[in-house]
C-alpha cells in the first residue's frame, strides 16, 4: 500500500486521503473539499515563500481546474495554458510532447508553472524548458501531487504518494479506462462497481457513469 505525505504538514493536520489497492495498484480519491484544502495549502506555501508572480501557466488538461482556484488565492489575474501530453493509460506513459502551444506572450514575466501530478518529472521539465524558450524571466513550479520516484521535484507541492490519484474532476474518464482494464482481467460488472465505490467514488457517480459507458458500447 502506498503512503501519502503532505507538503505542509502543520496545515494538513487531520486531513487523510483514503487508500485502496486492486491488482497491485494503490488508489487515492480526494474529494472536492479535500482538494480545496490541498490547493489552499499550496497558496499558503507560495505566500510564505515571499515570491510573487505575473502569471500562472497551467499544463492542460490536468492543471486547468485547480490553477484557476490557485490564481484566485494568490490574486494573480493572468492565467494561461499550454498542453503537454504523455499519458497513454493508467499504468503507462510515453514521451511528453507539446500539443497545444502557449498563445499569450510571457516575455519578461515571472511564471508559476502549474501541473496536476508530477510523475516521472519529464512533463514538468519539458514545460519549464518551453517557457524559458518563450522568454520567461523566472519560473517556479507547483503541483498538487509529486510521485516519490520523480526526477524533477516542483518548488511547491501539496502531497506526495506513489498511488494513482483519482481527482474529482476526472471521475468519468477514470471509470471508462478502468472498466475496460478490469473487465479484461476477468472482474465482473458488479465487482467493478464495488471497486469504484471502495476507491471512494460516490455510488451515484458509479451507477451513472457505468451506465453511460455501457450505452456507448452498444
Amino acid at each position: 500500500m502506498a503512503t501519502v505525505e503532505f507538503g505542509l504538514n502543520e496545515i494538513n493536520t487531520g486531513l487523510q486521503l483514503k487508500e485502496s489497492e486492486f491488482d497491485g495498484i494503490s488508489y487515492v480519491c480526494p474529494t472536492w473539499n479535500q482538494m480545496g484544502t490541498l490547493n489552499f495549502d499550496l497558496a499558503r506555501q507560495i505566500v510564505k515563500s515571499g515570491r510573487s508572480f505575473d502569471r500562472i501557466v497551467a499544463l492542460a488538461r490536468g492543471g486547468w481546474t485547480w490553477a484557476r482556484d490557485l490564481a484566485d488565492a494568490l490574486n494573480i489575474p493572468r492565467l494561461s495554458s499550454t498542453r503537454v501530453e504523455s499519458y497513454i493509460d493508467v499504468n503507462e506513459s510515453g514521451e511528453p510532447r507539446i500539443t497545444q502551444p502557449l498563445t499569450d506572450s510571457i516575455s519578461g514575466e515571472n511564471i508559476l508553472l502549474f501541473d496536476e501530478v508530477v510523475d516521472s518529472g519529464a512533463t514538468l521539465r519539458l514545460g519549464k524548458k518551453y517557457l524559458e524558450v518563450m522568454g520567461a524571466r523566472g519560473i517556479k513550479t507547483v503541483a498538487l501531487c509529486v510521485k516519490p520516484r520523480s526526477e524533477e521535484k516542483p518548488d511547491f507541492y501539496a502531497f506526495s504518494t506513489s498511488a494513482w490519484v483519482v481527482f474529482p474532476h476526472e471521475i468519468r474518464e477514470f471509470i471508462g479506462i478502468s472498466i475496460d482494464k478490469w473487465r479484461s482481467n476477468g472482474v465482473t460488472a458488479e465487482g467493478i462497481k464495488e471497486r469504484f465505490k471502495t476507491i471512494g467514488i460516490s455510488p451515484n457517480q458509479v451507477e451513472f457513469y457505468c451506465s453511460l459507458h455501457a450505452q456507448n458500447e452498444r
